[in-house]
């Protein structure tokens, strides 16, 4: 791993880190899901930005965790870091159905989201009339309350505890 991505590595945990206790505060019901959405969203952005890093500098783009979640699909060393043996069916049918929800993760960034809901700003951004704290983020519930948003989220966390053996 060169300082480059240690550095996005570094800043992507602290991340995550704020996102996991701002989840236990929501599930509390004492704060909104944007925060831990809006924590969320920076933090795999910063993971996927280390897993670019390798290749040297990036542009300055919020796209960065979908194509390094993809790129996991045909890594070996990942899927065996992370519990699956030889050539999965299962491993790639995990990362496939995960793209889905990494993308509308990856879209929440408020130049992503264009005019609609982002966990960070009112909008649209011409004439706010939504305040991320007040709406309700049908992404959230997906990530809390179905099979695939639970077994996402479990990867997110494998992915963050295991991130040197593959970045």
């Amino acid at each position: 791993m060169t300082e480059h991505q240690r550095l996005f590595l570094v800043q992507a945990r602290s991340d995550f880190v704020v996102f996991e206790w701002l989840q236990k505060q929501q599930r509390n019901g004492e704060l909104p899901a944007s925060h831990a959405l809006h924590y969320l969203q920076m933090a795999t952005e910063l993971l996927g930005k280390s897993h670019g890093w390798r290749h040297g500098p990036q542009a300055m783009s919020h796209r960065a965790f979908v194509p390094f979640l993809l790129s996991l699909s045909t890594n070996r060393d990942a899927q065996k870091r992370l519990g699956f043996k030889g050539h999965n069916a299962n491993w790639e049918q995990l990362i496939r159905k995960s793209s889905a929800l990494a993308e509308q993760i990856q879209n929440l960034a408020p130049t992503l989201a264009q005019n609609g809901p982002n966990p960070e700003y009112p909008w649209p951004p011409a004439a706010p009339a939504h305040a991320p704290v007040e709406h309700r983020f049908e992404l959230w519930d997906d990530l809390e309350t179905t099979a695939a948003g639970r077994q996402f989220l479990n990867l997110i966390t494998r992915l963050f505890a295991n991130a040197e053996a593959f970045l």
